[in-house]
């Protein structure tokens, strides 16, 4: 591990060390850096990382660069995050995950240690309960605040003071109501504001009853917020980003009255309301923290990473100069030590992957930290460029394409789409596949198609019961926009994805035979109906709700959109990989697909590997990233 290379802030955004040429090892099997923060008094940095299946954590003495104390806990745990309380003593949330390409989880539990790793111990764990930390009560430094959702009570949310030494909890009697649902406390650990939500089997998904209620100042009794000055419909977004320093205003997201999701200030005292800021493009959702913990601004990503700071950021104006000397970086601040002037920040773009710096406020200068990724040679890296469209019927697409040094235009392409796909987008900076698959020749077109987040809720609805279809037309049409600007060769296209990409990657080659030579699927979902069955998604009253607002009930319809039912119009060479232990998009969708198109003999490569949603272990990511060359190299010129 490199520790610390000090260097003025202008030589930062310059610097480059010297490697050899980046290898698949050094994009896939590094061991990642996740996360750096320092402690309060600035005496300690926490680092986690990634070690094979596990993330995993070492506390730091920043003067001496000694490692003080590690923690891991077993396969697929990783730990999340990692809060300071005090000077001394910090909180860890650790979850198993299900895969690579896991982006929920399982419910988090909390272990607490001092930073030499004494008096470690479980603080709150997830099992009857789900605890959310509401608080670390900056005047407290034995307690912190946090929200308990029972299931004995209807998950209705509980305020608890938890002592951070010995664990014992307090309930605090502080609700407007006994469903409450979520809380927010302002700087100073008072909780100030609160939601409920009902959800009727009527209902349709996410437009059930919501009410807010707040407290003028922390001693005042709740009232309830009047959603009418919003012009609030049930089903708008609407969610509190945080409250200033002094305690009057919260900053909330909304899409009531604008097309996109804005930023909202309402001044709790007075209630004035303001709108803050909105873009015509995209969503404005990411809060930007001040030394205490107090919103100062907002990040959004219309093209390039965008940063807005609130007139009354105060003595934090110094966190704007910082974000104005990165442009066209995405940066964002983890962690600070308020009284030795000293910031932790992260700062990425497409041809560097995530670094972290502590930046002294007084001498204006940073140190490295820790990357990433410190194999990879970023003088090897490729350019990264936006583009906006038109789709066929008039909606306006965004996306990215990668393009590889040292060749000529067209380019052979790899069309690479997304998982999720609801609420899911890609973002402009470092992708390590993009990057490694420019690296061996190919451009990679990335488009952010309907359904994606990021675009306002209209958009995002717009991809419900479109699976298959509209979609996937917006998919083609990125292609063909590609093809028609001569960037890629129209004759060597593959199309390829993960999860929903591994979907849209075989629909794909159902829907546009003679466009795609070949087709990579990873960890997909094949059958519709099979999404109905088997995973666990059906296991829950939610999910099954969801299946049936994003897919709808028929299934005649289903299967018209399900590449399994229509394995007869593919064209393509097929390379199918999947992890046997996945139960996001379990083996029988799998099955389901190679069935098929076993039942045709129509051929296919395959892989499956003893894993779950996406391939954690370094040798089976590099078997798979080796085969895809391969079976790209063989298909495209």
């Amino acid at each position: 591990m490199r520790y610390i290379k000090s260097l003025s802030l202008l030589l930062l955004l310059f610097s480059q060390m010297t490697f050899a040429k980046n290898t698949l090892e050094d994009f896939f099997n590094s061991k990642d850096y996740q996360q750096v923060k320092i402690s309060p008094n600035g005496k300690y940095f926490s680092i986690t990382f990634q070690d094979e299946t596990q993330v995993k954590l070492v506390i730091l003495d920043r003067k001496t660069k000694k490692v003080l104390s590690s923690y891991g806990f077993g396969e697929y745990q990783k730990i999340a995050n990692v809060i300071w309380v005090n000077d001394e003593r910090f909180i860890m949330s650790v979850k198993k995950t299900v895969g690579y390409l896991d982006t929920k989880g399982g419910s988090p539990y909390f272990i607490a240690s001092n930073f030499d790793g004494s008096n470690r111990r479980e603080l709150l764990a997830s099992q009857t309960s789900f605890y959310n930390i509401l608080s670390i009560l900056p005047d407290d430094k034995e307690n912190i605040l946090v929200t308990k959702q029972h299931y004995a009570d209807d998950f209705a949310v509980k305020v608890h003071k938890v002592n951070v030494y010995n664990g014992r909890s307090s309930y605090q009697a502080d609700q407007p109501k006994e469903d409450v649902f979520g809380m927010v406390a302002d700087v100073s650990g008072q909780p100030r504001i609160a939601f409920s939500y009902v959800e009727k089997e009527e209902h349709e998904m996410g437009k059930g009853e919501l009410n807010m209620f707040y407290k003028k100042t922390p001693n005042s009794d709740w009232e309830t917020f009047n959603l009418g000055i919003l012009n609030y419909n049930p089903g708008d977004n609407l969610s509190i980003i945080g409250m200033n320093k002094s305690g009057n205003l919260a900053y909330f997201t909304n899409d009531s009255t604008t097309k996109n999701i804005a930023v909202f200030s309402f001044n709790l005292e007075t209630n004035e309301l303001k709108k803050l800021i909105e873009d015509a493009d995209v969503d404005i959702s990411t809060p930007i923290y001040g030394f205490s913990g107090e919103v100062v601004g907002v990040t959004y990503n219309p093209n390039y990473p965008a940063y807005h700071y609130f007139s009354d950021a105060g003595d934090n104006d110094v966190l704007k100069r910082l974000s104005d000397s990165f442009h066209a970086y995405r940066l964002r601040f983890t962690s600070h030590a308020k009284e030795q002037k000293l910031s932790v920040f992260e700062v990425s773009s497409d041809k560097s992957p995530t670094e972290f710096y502590l930046y002294d406020i007084t001498s204006k200068k940073a140190s490295f930290v820790a990357s990433m990724n410190e194999k990879i040679n970023k003088k090897e890296l490729a350019t990264v460029e936006p583009f906006k469209i038109s789709a066929r019927d008039g909606v306006v697409l965004h996306g990215y394409i990668t393009i590889p040094n040292n060749k000529k235009e067209p380019y052979s392409a790899v069309v690479m789409l997304h998982g999720g796909p609801h609420g899911v987008r890609d973002f402009w900076g470092f992708n390590a596949e993009a990057q490694y698959l420019a690296s061996i020749g190919y451009a990679v077109l990335q488009v952010n198609f309907r359904g994606s987040g990021g675009y306002g809720s209209s958009f995002l609805k717009s991809g419900y019961k479109n699976w298959g279809t509209k979609m996937q037309d917006d998919v083609t049409d990125a292609t063909h926009w590609a093809i028609k600007q001569k960037i890629i060769d129209k004759n060597n296209i593959c199309i390829y994805g993960g999860s929903y990409g591994g979907y849209a990657a075989l629909m794909g080659a159902v829907r546009e035979p003679d466009l795609y030579k070949c087709a990579i699927g990873y960890v997909g979902v094949y059958s519709i109906p099979e999404m109905f069955s088997s995973g666990d998604i059906p296991t829950r009253d939610s999910g099954v709700k969801f299946l049936n607002t994003v897919h709808g009930m028929d299934v005649e319809d289903q299967k018209s959109r399900s590449p399994a039912y229509n394995v007869d119009k593919i064209k393509a060479k097929l390379f199918i990989a999947h992890g046997s232990d996945d139960i996001r998009v379990p083996m029988e969708q799998y099955e389901a697909l190679t069935s098929a198109l076993d039942r045709i003999n129509y051929p296919y490569k395959s892989m499956v590997r003893n894993e779950g949603h996406g391939y954690h272990k370094p040798k089976n990511r590099t078997d798979f990233y080796n085969a895809m060359t391969k079976f790209l190299d063989e298909n495209l010129k």
